[in-house]
């Protein structure tokens, strides 16, 4: 039977703060829950962070300033990166190199993953973040791209998967 989660039931008190001493993290957020837990968990450890969300111009996000409501639940600022410009360009690079799975759909994930991560490192970077953190469960390659984008763009930048951090996975289980 699961560990009941509470607040600090699996993560020692301060283990993340003693982590994170001194640097400002940059969680990249949707408003969904995911996103608030693991920006929560930190707050409450007392972590310097702030919430990065694209506005990539879905279809799906009719109202793109919601998620920093949403996320000011959790008691974090969130920054509302516009990239529809940098995503339309990708898209006509795709469009241009034909690129499509197996003749079918037009390749748009991958570019929209590219351009979502350059475009929040660099307001990252603008905010002075020393740490990169993502909600991208295990059940995808989301993980990687974040983290190699990352590594390319802004090598010098931390980079944490909460829903790696085995103490994290053991408080709320079922995130993998």
């Amino acid at each position: 039977m699961p560990k009941k989660a509470t607040a600090s039931s699996s993560i020692a008190p301060g283990e993340l703060a003693k982590r994170f001493k001194g640097k400002k993290v940059g969680v990249c957020v949707s408003g969904g829950l995911d996103s608030k837990t693991v920006c929560k968990r930190m707050v409450m450890e007392g972590i310097d962070v702030v919430g990065f969300s694209a506005d990539l111009g879905q279809p799906d996000e009719t109202d793109i300033m919601n998620v920093k409501k949403r996320m000011a639940t959790a008691g974090v600022d969130t920054v509302i990166v516009d990239l529809k410009d940098e995503m339309a360009d990708g898209c006509f690079d795709i469009i241009q190199a034909q690129a499509k799975y197996d003749g079918g759909y037009w390749n748009t994930t991958g570019i929209g993953r590219y351009v979502t991560c350059r475009g929040l490192i660099t307001a990252m970077q603008k905010h002075k973040v020393d740490v990169l953190a993502h909600g991208a469960t295990g059940r995808g390659n989301d993980q990687m791209r974040f983290e190699r984008y990352t590594n390319v763009l802004a090598p010098k930048m931390q980079v944490y998967a909460p829903w790696r951090d085995a103490g994290l996975l053991e408080e709320f289980p079922g995130r993998t």
